[in-house]
């Protein structure tokens, strides 16, 4: 596994030596579709880099329907570099890059580095007014002698076309194995643990408090998870929201805290990353802590026989 460089600017693609072979595209989510046009880039001799933006550029060019986003820039890279990416390229979204006729955009491009290959999907739109498209990247992969990989869109087995908006859909409703086959992998957030007010450890369920990019659309409730930590996987529970049984009015965002089983290391400050398995129950108000803690007990119980089943 590479640990992937990553590069803001063009002039940092230039201090890149030898062949680069790119893929373009937002790539939120690293869907299954996402990961075929990666996978070309990866395929060719020479450097593989993705490229991709940063906001998601419909939040400039038309900010009331942005899409929420699935992943966070940081998860991405880690979610990408699994696939054998060498380079991570982020490049600022803002008005002048909306404008950029696409011409120029693939002027930047083979100015800045020995150019092997192109990889996007066949769907792909890029500069001004989305003019630029993989026509037009093959007339510059003539005249500069790179070659352009084109992936069609890959369909899921009913046939469906695989994207983002669909993962989003499903992950609203908390389908997440019907999210897991679109990704080829259980949806996963990642992120730094936290001290909380200690709350957990004194129900007997010590939590990890994740600094995190939880999506917006994900229900509020109670999950069964798997934690990814040191290459190492371990079972446990995990609720995400605003706690209303013990909320004492701090919370301003969503919380997600963590309570893994027969786990006792101490790891705040260390990364975390959370593979939500099923969806148990939506978050509810408690009349008192010992019926919080009852129902947390019962929880505790029904995840472990899930994920027996999932493991």
């Amino acid at each position: 596994m590479y640990d992937p460089v990553r590069l803001k600017s063009f002039s940092e693609l230039n201090s890149v030596n030898g062949v680069v072979n790119i893929a373009i595209g937002i790539f939120d989510g690293v869907h299954r579709g996402h990961s075929a046009v990666i996978n070309e880039a990866c395929s060719g001799p020479g450097a593989a880099l993705v490229m991709t933006f940063d906001p998601h550029p419909i939040s400039i060019l038309n900010p009331s329907k942005a899409p929420k986003i699935l992943n966070s820039i940081d998860h991405r890279q880690t979610l990408i570099e699994r696939l054998g990416v060498e380079y991570f390229m982020v490049l600022p979204f803002d008005h002048d890059r909306a404008h950029q006729c696409p011409e120029q955009f693939l002027d930047e491009i083979v100015n800045s580095c020995r150019l092997g290959s192109i990889c996007v999907g066949d769907d792909f739109r890029f500069g001004k007014e989305r003019k630029g498209d993989a026509q037009l990247i093959g007339k510059f992969a003539e005249r500069y002698e790179f070659k352009l990989k084109v992936v069609k869109r890959i369909k899921d087995d009913s046939q469906c076309i695989i994207s983002s908006s669909r993962v989003r859909d499903l992950l609203a409703n908390a389908e997440l194995s019907a999210v897991a086959n679109l990704l080829g992998r259980k949806f996963s957030v990642s992120g730094s643990v936290q001290r909380g007010n200690m709350m957990g450890r004194k129900f007997g369920f010590p939590t990890a408090n994740l600094d995190c990019s939880v999506p917006e659309m994900m229900p509020h409730g109670v999950y069964a998870i798997k934690a990814l930590h040191n290459d190492q996987l371990f079972n446990g529970i995990a609720n995400l929201g605003f706690r209303p049984t013990i909320n004492d009015a701090k919370d301003t965002r969503p919380l997600l805290e963590v309570h893994l089983f027969e786990f006792d290391q101490d790891i705040y400050g260390q990364e975390l990353e959370i593979l939500f398995v099923d969806f148990l129950r939506a978050e509810k108000k408690f009349i008192n802590i010992d019926e919080l803690k009852l129902q947390i007990s019962k929880d505790v119980i029904m995840t472990k026989n899930l994920l027996k089943k999932d493991s």
